[in-house]
């Protein structure tokens, strides 16, 4: 029994962990949108952000060192309670009814899985300008009309900004949850559409960017 309580104390405090490391990575990617929307601003705006951010290098590699660890402490604690469920549980219902549920909380895993392998590609791709022959750096919104250019890359974009999509809208409740935060049942149904408006916003402006520099690619290659 003490051994069931400690394993059950331990995960309360690993998903609490992994939703406080949540906010941080939620809290970026909105600040993220935020900044790359000015892609529709022009190559001024667009690149005096991206000029502004490294005006700063301390700043800049302090924020980089605190999303590192988050993104490094969500994806390990995910793994590691996705473990305990499949060793505490090692033999599958022989009947399964799934109970009501959101898409984004039953792909949470894969849509999980899909953004680790997007972000590495993401870091190579923009930021260290693989893949790209015509990265240069300090000309943000050259670089990313470069990208965009072709039709695969922006697929990529597109669908792991679904996935991102569908992972928000299901963190975005897991989180309070997980942080003990109790509410009433009319203050949960605005979390959850509050929850499903950020993940509309967040999937469709970042996927707007890959989609509007393809297309503007094709008409000035007609």
């Amino acid at each position: 029994m003490a051994a069931t309580v400690k394993l059950g104390a331990t995960s309360v405090a690993k998903k609490a962990l992994m939703a406080a490391s949540g906010v941080v990575l939620t809290g970026y990617v909105v600040l993220h949108l935020a900044g790359n929307l000015l892609y529709f601003a022009g190559p001024e705006a667009l690149d005096a952000y991206g000029a502004l951010l490294h005006k700063n290098p301390a700043l800049l590699w302090s924020a980089r060192t605190v999303l590192f660890a988050s993104f490094c402490v969500h994806v390990f604690v995910a793994l590691d309670l996705y473990m305990r469920r499949q060793v505490a549980r090692p033999i599958s219902y022989g009947r399964y009814e799934r109970a009501a549920s959101s898409l984004g909380a039953r792909t949470m895993l894969w849509t999980g899985l899909i953004l680790l392998g997007f972000v590495v590609y993401h870091v190579l791709h923009l930021t260290l300008g693989f893949f790209l022959p015509a990265y240069s750096p300090g000309r943000v919104h050259s670089n990313v009309s470069a990208a965009f250019s072709s039709i695969m890359p922006t697929v990529i974009y597109v669908l792991s900004m679904i996935a991102l999509g569908l992972h928000v809208s299901h963190g975005t409740l897991a989180m309070t949850q997980s942080l003990g935060l109790t509410l009433r049942r009319d203050r949960l149904r605005g979390l959850r559409r509050f929850a499903a408006a950020l993940a509309w916003i967040v999937a469709v402006g970042l996927a707007a960017i890959p989609i509007t520099a393809l297309t503007l690619s094709l008409l000035r290659g007609r």
